[in-house]
């Protein structure tokens, strides 16, 4: 799912290395020792950030002025221009039932802040009802270092062309980005740092529609700093539960890198209970489609140096066992029905994915023990050759009488990445020869050249003009899906660690406006060892993961918050269609206008989203 060209030849001790021997400095090297979110503030920066807070004395705010939006913007660490947002004395969102909704507080002071807290009380609403103050959970924006990647040099979107000033800040020594959300009690700040305050609203089933008030109080030092009232607006309207979700949501996630992260044996039952964790946070967004890997590594990379490596810092391993006895293949399923058995468990799929009857920008190989001697076998063979015909004609009857067992035949996908379609070919013929029942489930992530070939299409940025609205909705009768994704590419939108938050939010408009049934990224969790001090492996920071590792299991982040109330917002988009026979009004057209209009987020108005949802919302309930 991410491009290098051999124009990429080194990534060494903070330089990235090109072929003409061309040194690119990094911003931040790996960071160690003090946590960066107790690091003091630089001398020279305090005058800066003492000047944007207009005093020395605490001070709190709401990013963006307006608190329905205020998730949609990050905050830097040190505000370089005047803090907006300090005259804002009321909290105001509005909201449908059964849906989270985000908002940010931020507090600085000139001098260090200890304990700083929030607590929301209970709300009030018609006839008594109520909003349990349980049902908010507060979070702390932590800052991770910003660094270049190797992949900036060649392809992906840069720094420079993704960020700006409203998302990173610092003295170089690294910069900095807010993005985890770390849940714990408090949290100091040192003088002239920002600290927002994350506030996930969480809105019952049975709410009663009407106005719900109560209070914000933000505490520092063992006393109050602020108190606001709050209001929220609960509209006669629901969205279904995550999965109920008509949007097609499908983002890997990498499981070996859980037990590696976490400090646990590879596949050990502390392993297998983290992994039902990090499920059950991809089943809260809806996510469709449980990945799994057929083969050893399938996404092995043969770099530009020569080397065979994997693509992720972590590689993956086969879940199936592929045994070779000198005579015929043979293979062990065991692993692979665990995995999928627990992310049902969780709340995922229905849908498999099966990766990968073909390797990423890599010669074809097969994988396996020899019985005779017990070794692993790492073998290169020729697309549709001898070879690579009787490995893949033993496997693909033997899954097909597996899954049709298991009863998961028609749930499950071959699926493939960035292909090319002369390649698609050789194995959509090789398919309908030996396991015809597979025709129609084969899941594609790249061009859209390969349409003819993909029930299951996600198109990458570079081509999503070319899935006009018809051929979507042809699609679509026909039974088939169709998605987007981006990666390191776009500079926007996109989901990266510095970009702009409202981006993540818009990509499900993005869907809606263009008929599409959802959204792909390739990566959930491939993380460095560390992505808290070396936040980059290979690819444009935050293209290799929308989450972090938490103490027990996954810590979110802006970007994945966003996403998710994106995908709410897709929900009730669908659902004023579905009220207006499935044509789109003027009304949603030109919400869907206005919501993605811009897609820059550093120059984009982030009431954009409100407005176009306040619309969608008035649709449903008028």
């Amino acid at each position: 799912m991410a491009r290098t060209s051999s124009a990429v030849a080194g990534f060494v001790a903070g330089v990235v290395v090109a072929a003409s021997t061309t040194a690119i400095a990094v911003t931040g090297a790996t960071t160690t020792g003090t946590d960066l979110n107790s690091k003091a503030t630089p001398t020279w920066l305090t005058v800066k950030v003492a000047d944007a807070m207009g005093t020395r004395d605490t001070i709190t705010w709401v990013p963006t002025g307006s608190f329905a939006g205020s998730a949609e913007e990050r905050v830097p660490r040190y505000p370089m221009t005047a803090v907006q947002g300090k005259d804002t004395r009321e909290l105001k969102l509005s909201a449908v039932r059964n849906e989270q909704v985000s908002a940010q507080l931020a507090i600085a002071s000139g001098h260090n802040l200890d304990d700083v807290e929030a607590v929301v009380g209970d709300l009030t609403g018609p006839g008594g009802a109520k909003i349990s103050g349980d049902d908010t959970q507060v979070r702390f924006v932590k800052y991770v270092p910003v660094q270049r990647s190797k992949s900036e040099v060649d392809w992906s979107a840069t720094i420079d062309q993704v960020s700006s000033g409203k998302e990173v800040s610092g003295d170089r020594n690294p910069d900095v980005v807010g993005d985890a959300l770390e849940e714990r009690d408090s949290v100091d700040v040192p003088a002239y740092a920002a600290q927002p305050l994350w506030f996930t609203f969480h809105i019952p089933k049975e709410a009663r529609p009407g106005t719900y008030t109560g209070t914000v109080k933000v505490s520092a030092d063992g006393r109050t700093q602020a108190g606001y009232p709050l209001t929220i607006e609960v509209a006669d309207a629901s969205v279904p539960d995550p999965k109920d979700y008509g949007f097609f949501l499908d983002v890997w996630a990498q499981p070996e890198t859980i037990a590696k992260n976490h400090g646990v044996s590879l596949w050990s039952d502390q392993h297998w209970k983290l992994i039902e964790k990090y499920d059950r946070d991809l089943a809260s967004r809806g996510q469709k489609v449980i990945n799994t890997t057929i083969v050893d590594n399938p996404w092995h990379h043969q770099w530009s140096l020569g080397t065979r490596e994997s693509q992720t810092a972590t590689p993956y391993t086969s879940m199936v066992g592929w045994t070779w006895n000198g005579r015929t293949f043979s293979f062990d399923f065991g692993r692979w029905d665990k995995y999928v058995q627990t992310a049902r468990r969780a709340g995922l799929g229905p849908d498999i994915g099966a990766f990968s009857m073909l390797a990423f920008q890599d010669q074809e190989h097969l994988t396996y023990t020899d019985t005779s001697t017990g070794r692993t076998v790492y073998e290169n063979v020729d697309l549709g050759g001898k070879r690579w015909r009787e490995a893949w004609g033993a496997f693909l009857p033997a899954f097909e009488k597996h899954l049709k067992a298991k009863g998961w035949l028609d749930n499950t996908w071959l699926s493939f990445d960035e292909r090319p379609i002369d390649t698609m070919r050789v194995v959509k013929d090789f398919v309908h020869e030996v396991a015809p029942v597979f025709d129609n489930r084969i899941s594609v992530a790249g061009s859209i050249s390969t349409e003819g070939v993909a029930s299951n299409l996600s198109v990458d940025w570079g081509g999503i003009d070319a899935m006009t609205k018809e051929k979507a909705a042809e699609r679509r009768k026909a039974g088939k899906i169709t998605t987007f994704y981006v990666y390191g590419s776009p500079a926007h939108p996109n989901t990266l660690s510095y970009s702009p938050a409202v981006e993540s939010r818009m990509l499900p408009w993005i869907s809606a406006q263009r008929n599409l049934d959802g959204f792909l990224r390739w990566s959930y969790n491939s993380w460095t060892s560390d992505p808290f001090k070396q936040p980059v492996h290979i690819f444009t920071q935050g293209d290799e993961y929308l989450v972090y590792p938490g103490k027990d299991g996954p810590m979110s982040s802006i970007r994945w918050e966003q996403l998710k109330e994106g995908i709410e917002d897709y929900e009730l988009i669908a659902q004023l269609r579905k009220k207006d026979g499935g044509a789109d009004s003027d009304a949603l057209t030109e919400a869907l206008t206005t919501a993605t209009r811009n897609l820059d987020g550093r120059t984009k108005d982030v009431g954009d989203i409100e407005t176009a949802r306040a619309a969608v919302v008035k649709g449903l309930t008028s």
